[in-house]
């Protein structure tokens, strides 16, 4: 019986500790202004690669540091395997969308043709040549590995985050893409915007309206990771849990590269 009583004084002590533990976790308002603040300074240093010429390497160090930092937290169930994997991709992403491209020689409007052109065609080339890797690898994986028990989510997870490393490669094609309408402006000495003047009203409204809705998916995504967040911390593993909202803040920001990605290839076809 004294055992009996010690036991549920344990199991009591253990659900107080657990009551308790929630305080600890941070909010859905700290996780949305992780995700917007990766998304910011993306989107920031992009712009300003068509504003003021910013290297592209500043943008491509940016996002190499976000995919390390993603693949460190790992907000995902998969093994270490899958770690690699999306460290793998997310470099070969990011260093095939800098890798030099040769400059045209029949005028500004040929080498603009020719490097943006080339950046985008080579890297949505890689992107599908790395996706197929990925998903044969993630097969493979799960005949492999012993014993083969939640095949599909193991497979999931490792095909999601080979994707989000990806992205990362997409905000540097934007970058890329920009950087080079940068120096196109300047050298036709053109005054106006080769995307949408910012002196039209319905260009403000329609980044107003994007925005809003950006943010607006952000808030009610954050609130389902979250919970998963609490419930990936109240499961044993092998590393601490405590940062895992960190990994998922940053899994929308570099998901966003492939968006970028389809800006970059819209404006040359624009």
């Amino acid at each position: 019986m004294a055992f009996d009583a010690e036991s549920s004084q344990a199991q009591v002590d253990a659900a107080s500790q657990s009551e308790d533990r929630p305080s600890a976790q941070p909010s859905s308002a700290a996780m949305l202004a992780v995700q917007l603040g990766v998304t910011f300074v993306l989107v920031a240093c992009c712009a300003a690669c068509a504003a003021w010429g910013l290297p592209v390497i500043v943008v491509a160090v940016f996002a190499a540091l976000s995919v390390l930092t993603f693949v460190a937290l790992w907000p995902l169930r998969a093994d270490a395997i899958a770690r690699i994997a999306a460290l793998a991709a997310g470099v070969v992403s990011i260093i095939i969308a800098v890798l030099p491209v040769p400059a045209g020689s029949d005028g500004v409007r040929v080498a603009v043709s020719s490097l943006a052109t080339a950046v985008v065609a080579r890297w949505s080339s890689a992107l599908l040549v790395l996706l197929v890797l990925l998903v044969v690898t993630g097969f493979l994986r799960q005949m492999l590995r012993e014993p083969r028990t939640q095949m599909v989510r193991s497979l999931s997870s490792y095909v999601l985050g080979g994707v989000v490393a990806l992205g990362a490669g997409g905000w540097v094609v934007l970058a890329r893409v920009l950087y080079v309408m940068h120096d196109a402006t300047e050298a036709r000495s053109a005054k106006g915007s080769w995307f949408v003047s910012a002196a039209s009203p319905w260009g403000a409204i329609a980044v107003l309206i994007a925005a809003g809705a950006l943010i607006a998916a952000i808030a009610l995504a954050s609130r389902q990771w979250r919970r998963q967040w609490a419930t990936a911390a109240a499961r044993p593993r092998q590393d601490s849990a405590s940062a895992l909202w960190l990994g998922f803040g940053l899994l929308p920001a570099l998901l966003y590269g492939l968006i970028a990605f389809l800006v970059a290839f819209v404006a040359l076809v624009l």
